[in-house]
This record gives structure tokens, sequence and C-alpha cells, in this order.
């Protein structure tokens, strides 16, 4: 079965308007609301048995920023790579489809 691309346009909309719909229900139903008597009653503790927390030094703050964006920066381009791809596959696939 053949397939225009008008046909497939006005599919992929329609899809498009029934997603946005479900969300707009779904984001107006009623929120679950807890019971009165669910307290938990907790006990705080008075001395608590952990190691000493310093400071990390100028040096160390400025070596995990730089390291935190390079890796960042580079997720971010593999993530693109991939996105990519897929889009890529999926655009043919489709208007293979079309022939």
């Amino acid at each position: 079965m053949a397939t225009s691309v008008a046909g497939t346009t006005i599919r992929t909309v329609l899809i498009a308007v029934l997603t946005l719909g479900a969300i707009v229900l779904v984001g107006r139903s009623k929120p679950a609301t807890p019971e009165q008597g669910s307290a938990v009653r907790v006990e705080i503790q008075k001395t608590i048995n952990t190691p000493l927390y310093r400071e990390p030094d100028q040096k160390q703050r400025i070596n995990a920023a730089s390291q935190l964006g390079a890796g960042s920066l580079v997720v971010g381009a593999m993530l693109a790579l991939v996105v990519s791809v897929v889009l890529a596959y999926l655009v043919t696939t489709t208007t293979s489809l079309l022939k």
C-alpha cells in the first residue's frame, strides 16, 4: 500500500495533535493527595560518626570544572551524532516507503 507525502504528513500531524491532547488531559487530572494520618515519626541522632570533610582548594575546583566541561562536550557531541544517525535512518526509511 503506497502512501503519498501529503497522506504521511496528515497522519503525522494527527498523531502529534492526539499526543498533545493526551498530555493536556493528563495534566488536568486531579493530583493524588496523601491521607491525613500518614505522618512518620523520625528520631534525630545527636552524634553522627563521619569522617571530616575538607573543602577542595582552588586548583582542585578548577580541575574538576574543566574536566566536567570537557566531558559534557564529548557526551553532547556523541549524543548529537547518535540522534543524527537515527534521524537519517528514519528519513531514509520513510522516503523509501513512499516510492
